[in-house]
């Protein structure tokens, strides 16, 4: 990697979602110094800069009528991760509720990863999805709140893997990306044997819930004041997508998922050098073995 570059930094784009954001900067600030994380306040919420003092917290305009919103912001987060590539070898680009972590029995750390996997820039894939997995409460076997002193893995373990978040979320090249960041224009993906996307949104059922309210009272009001504002939004569906993956049956500890890794791996370019994965329906939950649960 080019030595007079940092490793890797990290950026993001949140309104209010307090909670995700605090473990956010706790988790990526140890993983990479917080003087290397980028947080977008949309809306230039002062309570994101209590969370996160020491990253840095850029503030952008909000517009109540979320006009084009999710374009907009993947748009600007690609420039924004594009231009600070010239200052770091990788960049994270995700949502505050998507968390990348490696596997601890290949690294210690994310840094530790890429420098001992990536020597070579030259030589390194540049598009790189971690496995995307829906974290899943399941109160029944895991009743323990989430409380501040425990790591969220200690508590919540089972599973689904997610197409839609098998993002391509970690660029060593300039990158557009598309809303959702779901694709880019970087090309081909390359799907990490031993990186993890955690998406928190099912990650405690109470709290999911009230998530939905604050959801749904958000784009009442987007649909007052944007008259073209497309009112079907998948939060909508949340709670139904919830339930659906809740009521899966677990069929134990794995994380090598084989199959489904190699569903994922069957790309295919939806727009001009943009890839998706293969299209696959997985519909199993798993649980994380015992060595995740202090990672995060």
């Amino acid at each position: 990697m080019d030595p007079f570059k940092e490793t890797l930094g990290v950026m993001t784009m949140v309104y209010q979602d307090y909670f995700f954001l605090e473990r956010w900067y706790r988790y990526y600030g140890a993983q990479v110094g917080p003087q290397n994380l980028f947080i977008y306040s949309h809306g230039g919420d002062p309570k994101h800069k209590e969370i996160a003092p020491e990253a840095n917290v850029i503030n952008v305009p909000r517009d109540p009528g979320m006009v084009k919103l999710e374009r907009r912001r993947w748009r600007m987060q690609g420039y924004a991760a594009s231009g600070l590539l010239d200052f770091y070898n990788w960049m994270i680009v995700g949502d505050v509720d998507e968390i990348v972590i490696v596997d601890p029995s290949r690294a210690e750390g994310l840094r530790a990863y890429l420098a001992e996997t990536f020597p070579d820039k030259s030589t390194a894939p540049l598009n790189i999805s971690p496995l995307g997995i829906e974290i899943i409460h399941l109160p029944e076997k895991e009743p323990l709140p989430l409380e501040d002193q425990s790591t969220i893995l200690s508590r919540r373990q089972h599973f689904k893997v997610s197409r839609s978040y098998s993002k391509p979320c970690l660029i060593g090249q300039p990158a557009i990306f598309a809303p959702g960041g779901h694709r880019n224009n970087g090309g081909p993906r390359h799907l990490s044997d031993d990186l993890f996307l955690l998406h928190l949104r099912f990650v405690d059922f109470s709290m999911l819930e009230a998530r939905i309210e604050k959801r749904r009272a958000m784009l009442d009001r987007a649909q007052a004041e944007n008259a073209q504002y497309e009112k079907a939004h998948v939060w909508d569906s949340t709670m139904r997508e919830y339930q659906g993956f809740a009521g899966l049956d677990v069929r134990g500890e794995d994380v090598t998922l084989a199959a489904e890794r190699a569903a994922l791996g069957k790309q295919f370019e939806r727009y001009a050098n943009q890839y998706v994965p293969g299209r696959a329906t997985f519909d199993a939950l798993y649980k994380l073995p015992d060595r995740f649960k202090n990672v995060f």
